[in-house]
């Protein structure tokens, strides 16, 4: 049976190394810009569906007509973002969108890709407005924002989608850990050998 949102998350941060992970120090950092952090949503909601919708793989995980809806969730996720707090139930609400995304269609690549443009473009906007010192800091936040998050995305997503072909199959985790190897050793094998 597959773990609950609370347990999946803890498994998952127990596996995120710490020197990535946000800290009490960047969740402070983020709270100690918010009006500036703030003051980015029109442009980064805009520059984030501008991206997705320009990338035919990104662009064909929406349905026509509900770009406003989704810009509204990204609004919704920044402000809780930077309002805070970046606590466990921010975290289990990460994980929930690993699950929302096998739903949607929203693969690991397209999350982890646009994520990064997400730091960037907050980098970028950070180097034009803030000494270079509050820089060095909110860039540091957000790197560990982002890589606590994307872990939590990419593995609920990973361990979700696993989870629910073992009960669509009825198989046991035991069992499908022993196909999974069996054919990963496979796999491994042929792709050493076409490199």
């Amino acid at each position: 049976m597959a773990p609950d949102i609370i347990t999946l998350t803890d498994m998952i941060l127990e596996q995120v190394v710490p020197e990535s992970t946000l800290t009490d120090d960047d969740a402070k950092t983020i709270a100690q810009h918010r009006d500036f952090l703030l003051g980015l949503e029109d442009g980064l909601v805009k520059m984030f569906y501008d991206t997705l919708f320009a990338h035919g793989p990104t662009a064909s995980v929406f349905e026509e007509g509900e770009r406003a809806a989704r810009e509204q969730t990204l609004r919704d996720w920044w402000q809780r973002t930077v309002n805070g707090p970046l606590d466990l139930s921010y975290f289990r609400w990460m994980t929930l969108v690993g699950v929302v995304h096998i739903r949607r269609g929203v693969k690991n690549p397209m999350m982890v890709s646009i994520a990064s443009v997400v730091t960037d473009y907050v980098r970028g906007q950070a180097v034009e407005s803030l000494a270079p010192e509050e820089v060095d800091a909110l860039t540091t936040a957000f790197s560990h924002l982002g890589a606590t998050v994307v872990s939590l995305i990419s593995e609920s997503y990973t361990s979700s989608y696993i989870d629910a072909l073992q009960d669509l199959a009825g198989l046991k985790p035991e069992l499908t850990g022993r196909m999974l190897a069996i054919e990963v050793k496979k796999m491994e094998a042929e792709g050493r050998a076409s490199l």
